[in-house]
């Protein structure tokens, strides 16, 4: 059996040469992923950019189709120099048109350029090049002429979607020949809205001490601990200094819910629609407007002109804070906001200030979750270098990263559920565990203070506690109603003392689902036909790209490509849980101890990972009950497994191999993978925001 898990080693040791290929492949493939990823995405082309100047698109209506016996034409006007091509947004009618389109640039009556798109290249609702032009230097307040035709045979056209402010185009602008010639435009960008560690000088020197932290802990496993929290600190401060302020998946409504318990001293409650004050501070709209989040993608991101970063601090400074805080956060226990409104407190009067204040207190809660997640990893394995691949894997899975940089409570239910997965480890190990039981209850209630999904932390929990006490053949009733009433105290300590306090005060809860009286086809086989088809769709949109990689208010995704990677090596590891629970039934009288303490483990994990999906889709299930409605469920609500799910390939190829092959391998192979991943969703942000 491998030394990953247990101490015995192989009766022929291999060669030298074998066991240095062996030990240093693995860990060198870390490093060349995150080489040939960041080389791979800058060396690209940027295409036309967007301009300093966005154009804030909201529509409305489709206009009048682009018929074979007419034309449709629109002016742009450049905001800058170097006009460059022209974005449409169109209206397909789902592929009912049948045409070729034919788009010509004037300016002056002077052909600037022209191109013809197949129409079945037109994305509906999403702004579409449709002709590129040679970079017009002197461009800036220049109006360019489009017109929209349709070639000879092509017989319905699609219509340009109007806006609130005219017809849906986007002029781009200067493309350059390589993603590393606009870098410098990008770091100038950032430096708009970001805070003192997002400065060009610190976002450089972030970057290059995030590469030596990973560089080190790859080469030297043994210095594992404080290179890892080297390496999630700055990957949070990273990740909050790309995204704009209110950017995050749902900020503006947990920064709203901050902003009220910092100004009025009170949680928020979602009912109290009915109070005058708005549910939203006049400081949180201006902010958002100028921050473009309500608007279509990829027009959602803010101006980067100095006009435009006076005009919000201007608009800021004139902006009260009252408000309701009544938004889709308030009723949430006060675990997270609670630290977040000190954070606020102590940030200059500026929301842009406040909400990188607030985000600090998510990366700090990254290096928590960071912590638990190197306690786990050495449960589970001896090696330093296993314990070092598997703590990277997990500091750099995107959706972690991004969730640990913004303002939200998933941060904390999050870290709790790392903590719990550790104790869950830890406990297959002892016969009484009083201690870890009462912590567990503790790092459990703080969870349930964040979110009520944070309850699926449990169930590893529970998992381990039981083997635990089977493999010692604990019959003592003490430890047995014990212990659980430990964990239960802890519970009551912390989210019990919320519930009380609540209900004192009158305040609702988060809980109740919105109820529609009719009950035809609200059965459990309803329920699971409606999360059910062939090409797998409703699954793969949650588990896949919503849970790796799906960034901002859920539009700007990993690349297509780096998905179907994900989807397939996720179907691979299904294959292999399958494959080991064959294994276990037919070796189970003839397993050695380190075998047996290997399926321990997997076992752990997968009442983390399955355990928790059958939580989720229950709770969903109940709101499908009560409302007819299944869009509850998002990819990041399951974001607390990631340790164990990640785990999982080390452990089965160890067990599966029958201990010929090491956990050590695959585990670095694993955070080979997701390394490429973080650098790709990086190049995602910057691109959407940026460029």
């Amino acid at each position: 059996m491998s030394a990953d898990v247990a101490t015995a080693e192989p009766t022929a040791p291999p060669s030298r040469r074998r066991t240095a290929l062996r030990t240093w492949a693995p860990r060198v493939a870390v490093l060349l992923a995150v080489v040939a990823t960041a080389v791979g995405w800058l060396a690209q082309p940027t295409g036309p950019r967007s301009g300093d100047v966005q154009e804030r698109l909201v529509l409305t209506a489709p206009g009048p189709n682009v018929g074979p016996d007419g034309s449709v034409r629109l002016d742009v006007t450049a905001t800058q120099d170097g006009f460059a091509a022209v974005d449409v947004v169109f209206a397909t009618f789902l592929g009912t048109i049948d045409c070729t389109l034919q788009t010509t640039v004037r300016h002056d009556g002077d052909e600037v350029g022209s191109a013809r798109v197949p129409c079945a290249a037109l994305v509906d609702n999403v702004p579409t090049t449709v002709v590129t032009v040679p970079p017009q230097r002197e461009s800036a307040g220049e109006r360019y002429e489009v017109e929209l035709s349709l070639a000879p045979g092509s017989t319905t056209g699609p219509s340009v979607w109007d806006t609130l402010s005219g017809p849906a185009v986007v002029p781009g602008y200067d493309p350059q020949p390589h993603r590393w010639d606009a870098l410098a435009d990008v770091v100038e960008r950032v430096d708009r809205y970001t805070a003192p560690w997002g400065a060009p000088v610190a976002l450089v020197a972030t970057v290059l001490l995030g590469l030596a932290c990973l560089v080190l802990l790859v080469l030297r496993p043994r210095w594992g601990l404080p290179l890892l929290l080297g390496l999630v600190l700055v990957r949070g401060l990273l990740w909050a200094s790309l995204l704009p302020p209110l950017q995050g998946m749902d900020e503006g409504a947990h920064v709203a819910y901050v902003q009220y318990l910092a100004v009025e001293g009170a949680v928020p409650e979602r009912s109290w629609e009915a109070r005058p004050e708005p549910p939203v501070s006049d400081s949180l709209v201006v902010t958002t407007e100028r921050m473009g989040v309500s608007a279509l993608n990829p027009t959602d991101r803010p101006d980067y002109t100095d006009d435009a970063v006076r005009d919000l601090r201007e608009a800021d400074a004139a902006a009260g804070t009252e408000s309701s805080g009544a938004t889709t956060a308030a009723g949430y226990p006060p675990g997270y906001y609670g630290p977040a409104a000190l954070f606020y407190l102590a940030a200059p009067d500026d929301t842009v200030a406040q909400v990188h204040a607030i985000r600090l207190w998510s990366v700090l809660l990254g290096v928590l979750a960071a912590w638990f997640a190197w306690l786990f990893a050495g449960e589970l394995f001896r090696s330093a270098s296993a314990r070092a691949a598997l703590v990277v894997a997990v500091a750099l899975q995107p959706m972690v990263a991004h969730q640990f940089a913004v303002v939200n409570n998933d941060g904390l239910a999050i870290a709790s559920g790392f903590g719990c997965l550790w104790i869950a480890a830890r406990l297959t190990r002892e016969g009484r565990a009083p201690r870890l039981m009462a912590l567990a209850g503790v790092v459990l209630g703080f969870g349930l203070l964040a979110k009520p999904y944070a309850v699926m932390a449990a169930l590893p929990v529970a998992a381990g506690w039981v083997l635990g006490k089977v493999a010692h053949r604990v019959r003592d009733w003490r430890a047995l109603v014990g212990e659980p009433l430990l964990a239960a105290g802890g519970v009551v300590a912390t989210y019990g003392v919320w519930l009380v306090a609540a209900a004192l005060a009158g305040i609702p809860g988060t809980t109740s689902f919105p109820s529609d009286p009719a009950d035809a086809g609200r059965d459990p086989i309803t329920y699971l036909a409606t999360q059910w088809d062939p090409a797998l769709v409703e699954i793969r949109g949650l588990w896949v790209a919503q849970m790796w990689g799906s960034f901002g208010w859920v539009n700007p995704p990993l690349p297509e490509a780096c998905l179907t990677v994900v989807g397939w090596v996720l179907l691979a590891l299904v294959a292999a849980v399958v494959a080991w629970a064959v294994l276990l039934v037919a070796t189970w009288r003839s397993r050695s101890a380190e075998d047996v303490q290997v399926d321990r483990l997997v076992v752990v994990c997968l009442a983390s990972v399955l355990g928790g999906l059958a939580l989720l889709y229950g709770v969903e299930y109940l709101y499908f009950r009560a409302s007819g409605l299944t869009n509850l469920l998002q990819g990041r609500y399951a974001l607390a497994v990631v340790p164990a799910l990640l785990a999982l390939p080390g452990l089965l190829t160890q067990r599966l191999s029958r201990g010929r092959l090491g956990a050590t391998g695959a585990t670095w192979l694993v955070a080979a993978g997701v390394a490429a991943l973080s650098v790709a969703a990086v190049g995602v942000v910057v691109e959407h925001y940026y460029l």
